[in-house]
């Protein structure tokens, strides 16, 4: 039998980073964390998937990767959401401005995959 954790986070933005950094402190991480992906169910509710083992009591905890990466995630959707904001407040779907291209909705729904 393997001791290997899968954890998935549902939670708000905020409390499921929270979340995410905590668990990855308590685990040795097999695989980079995945997420955030937008709820299915609850609007609003962001999912992250972690899959690691449980670390020994004493060992370090890993050096900030994971609230590196989570800061870095941050500042990439801010920067997409202010390029895409709409000059007449009715967000992306605005008559009066461009369409937004299907590959920048995916990113800002956490869902974009680079083309191959």
């Amino acid at each position: 039998m393997s001791d290997l954790l899968d954890v998935r986070v549902i939670a708000e933005p905020p409390a499921a980073a929270q979340a995410v950094d905590r668990l990855a402190e308590l685990l040795d991480l097999d695989r980079p964390v995945r997420g955030p992906y937008p709820s299915r169910k609850n609007p609003g509710l962001v999912r992250f998937y972690l899959t690691g083992r449980l670390r020994h009591a004493g060992a370090p905890a890993p050096g900030g990767e994971v609230k590196r990466l989570m800061r870095q995630v941050a500042r990439l959707r801010a920067a997409l959401e202010l390029l895409t904001a709409c000059q007449h407040g009715k967000g992306l779907d605005c008559p009066a401005c461009e369409p937004v291209p299907d590959l920048v909705r995916r990113a800002l729904a956490g869902e974009a995959v680079r083309p191959t």
